[in-house]
């Protein structure tokens, strides 16, 4: 079994269904302790609020919108999560509209 799986700006060109399909995947592949998934992706709400952060925001939503893809918050992250069978995960606000979501088995 693996430990780990990471993400870096990928699941947010997948609907919710295909990103739970994939998430479950992982969750088969890594161990059921010690194991977990990280995202690097936008979590909408998180982190700094200020002009610049909001302006970046608002030009990813746009990117997003023409691939069919989706940025999504903190309650739409969850349930992603929890529907691929996840017991516990944490968002950590890096560096300007990214943050890291360790998923938890």
């Amino acid at each position: 079994a693996t430990d780990l799986f990471g993400f870096q700006w990928v699941l947010h060109d997948w609907s919710d269904a295909e990103c739970v399909k994939i998430l479950k995947n992982c969750k088969r592949a890594i161990p059921s302790e010690g194991g977990k998934v990280i995202i690097m992706d936008i979590v909408v709400g998180a982190g700094s609020s200020d002009q610049k952060h909001v302006e970046t925001q608002v030009l990813f939503d746009l990117f997003i919108m023409t691939i069919n893809g989706a940025e999504r918050d903190e309650k739409e992250w969850k349930k992603i999560i929890f529907e691929a069978g996840f017991s516990s995960y944490k968002i950590i606000p890096v560096l300007g509209v990214r943050s890291i979501i360790e998923v938890y088995p």
